[in-house]
């Protein structure tokens, strides 16, 4: 049995187990459905035992084909760490969907591209940029092979490396919103707030801080765009939480300053999240290039020393 079973039989079982369907295991591994279906009828002939109920409309496994999908990753891992581990930075290849937040777009992204086309030039890019809560269901649904995003995503079957974070600070254009000497966040409610994404993250921090000071609720107007915020802000349209290493430009130019609030801005830690299904090689390689970028950006502006220690357990999803 072991010289009749095929790789690529096992992998497939992983997908219809990871992803719950035929139809989307077909399209991650690029053939048919019926293709799908018969790779794991074959891989049942083989053990002798059913794999799939498929009594149902849903896709289930049996409890032989849960032990089954156990073995089945474990295998094809080890096949994606030998490759990986054992050839040449040639033999890494392949298209790589990644999907991005903007704030990992706008400071350490393109260092990890450059990088990757240095060490590995056969490898190409599909690039989305969106909001956390987006690209989450984007990796669960199988349509990018790996986040980099504010999390953890604590879902089973999904890996998450800690990418460390920034801290945040509340921003404004000094011509249009002043402060003389230090002010409470309450004071803030007053003025137009320039937010993330409602059911951010950064969104639910404002909320909480805002809620903290039993003051006036303000009004927040929001954007999935961080570029759309930083230039509303330097426009003077609303005060805003962004984090400094990334308006580095516009705070050395004066069109925006930190205000004085004593109250200080939780800071946003993010994510490189991939489903641990075959093959994996691709998108674990690239989680610890972007693990290990994101802590020499940090590094650089001093922020390694100014975060809490990651708690990936505690962290829910949320974010943009």
């Amino acid at each position: 049995m072991a010289t009749r079973m095929n790789l690529r039989f096992l992998e497939t079982l992983v997908y219809v187990a990871e992803l719950r369907s035929f139809r989307q295991a077909a399209a991650r591994l690029h053939t048919t459905q019926p293709a799908v279906s018969a790779r794991i009828r074959a891989l049942e002939g083989l053990l002798g035992v059913e794999l799939v109920d498929r009594s149902g409309r849903d896709v289930r496994l049996t409890p032989a084909g849960v032990e089954a999908v156990r073995y089945a990753r474990a295998i094809a891992q080890l096949n994606a760490d030998m490759c990986q581990r054992l050839s040449s930075t040639q033999a890494l290849q392949g298209l790589l969907r990644l999907g991005v937040i903007d704030t990992i777009i706008h400071s350490w992204l393109p260092r990890l591209i450059e990088r990757l086309r240095t060490t590995y030039p056969q490898v190409g890019f599909e690039l989305t940029a969106d909001t956390s809560i987006s690209l989450a269901d984007q990796l669960r649904a199988g349509e990018i092979d790996l986040a980099l995003l504010m999390g953890p995503v604590q879902e089973d079957g999904l890996v998450n490396l800690d990418l460390g974070g920034y801290p945040m600070a509340w921003v404004a254009n000094p011509r249009r919103f002043a402060f003389d000497g230090p002010i409470d966040v309450a004071q803030l409610a007053a003025y137009p707030i320039l937010s993330y994404p409602r059911h951010s993250q950064p969104y639910r921090i404002i909320e909480r801080c805002f809620q903290a000071s039993r003051g006036r609720q303000p009004l927040l107007n929001c954007s999935n765009s961080l570029a759309s915020l930083v230039r509303l802000a330097v426009d003077g349209i609303g005060i805003a939480a962004i984090p400094p290493a990334v308006i580095e430009t516009e705070l050395a130019a004066g069109t925006l300053v930190r205000l004085p609030v004593r109250q200080a801005f939780p800071s946003l830690r993010f994510t490189a999240c991939y489903a641990d299904r075959p093959p994996a090689a691709l998108p674990s390689t690239v989680a610890r290039f972007a693990r290990e970028e994101a802590a020499r950006f940090s590094a650089e502006k001093g922020m390694d020393k100014a975060l809490p220690p990651a708690d990936d357990d505690n962290q829910p999803l949320s974010g943009s």
